[in-house]
């Protein structure tokens, strides 16, 4: 079996299983999908797909918002005197996308507009990466390497485009490189102790996979 091919039954068996355990991966960024199929969610990151419902309700949404943060800069940049009026305003636009910011996350918790789709898995073939380039602008975002070609293990910070949306430029991640340098890249964002874990947690399992 070539690579493309393992990779892609391990990415669907993760689609599938993430279909029907909803409240399991909310809840860990490591699930158990059978078949000696492990499952790495970039937990507490806004990774999700779309379909058209989906992007057809957030893009009027982000539209507004953007409006609404170029409005009151606009305001404050022109040089006008503050008056009591300009600064109502500049405090109504900031409020208001307060409550539009609360309305997009709980958009993103639907997970029928929005489903689980991106991911990493560890499968008895190799590990495959699940992404795309909106995520990981600089690296290959899909990405499989088999078991015997993975040369080093290491947690890092990656560059993941999506967290802008929350003031974040990087992301804490476990790097997998293979003897060819490819890389595959499994982030997650959750508080530090429990990071550490995690990026311990997913280091062990990959060395078991590679002693094997």
């Amino acid at each position: 079996m070539n690579a493309l091919n393992w990779a892609e039954k391990d990415i669907e068996r993760g689609m599938s299983y993430l279909a029907d355990h909803e409240q399991e991966a909310t809840d860990t960024p490591i699930l158990i999908a059978g078949d000696d199929t492990k499952v790495l969610l970039p937990i507490g990151l806004p990774a999700f797909g779309a379909n058209v419902v989906g992007m057809f309700m957030m893009a009027p949404l982000i539209l507004f918002m953007l409006v609404l943060t170029l409005f009151p800069l606009q305001l404050l940049l022109s040089g006008n005197a503050l008056t009591k009026n300009l600064v109502f305003l500049v405090l109504m636009s900031f409020a208001l996308l307060w409550g539009l910011g609360k309305v997009f996350r709980l958009m993103l918790k639907n997970r029928e507009l929005f489903p689980r789709c991106y991911f990493v898995t560890l499968g008895t073939c190799g590990i495959a990466m699940h992404f795309t380039r909106l995520h990981f602008p600089f690296h290959r975002p899909s990405m499989a390497i088999e078991w015997k070609n993975i040369q080093t293990v290491k947690k890092s910070t990656h560059a993941f485009m999506p967290v802008l949306f929350l003031g974040i430029l990087q992301v804490p991640a476990v790097e997998v490189v293979s003897s060819t340098g490819e890389k595959i890249i499994i982030p997650f964002r959750l508080p530090k102790e429990e990071a550490l874990s995690t990026a311990e947690q997913i280091e062990r399992l990959i060395a078991q996979k590679t002693r094997r």
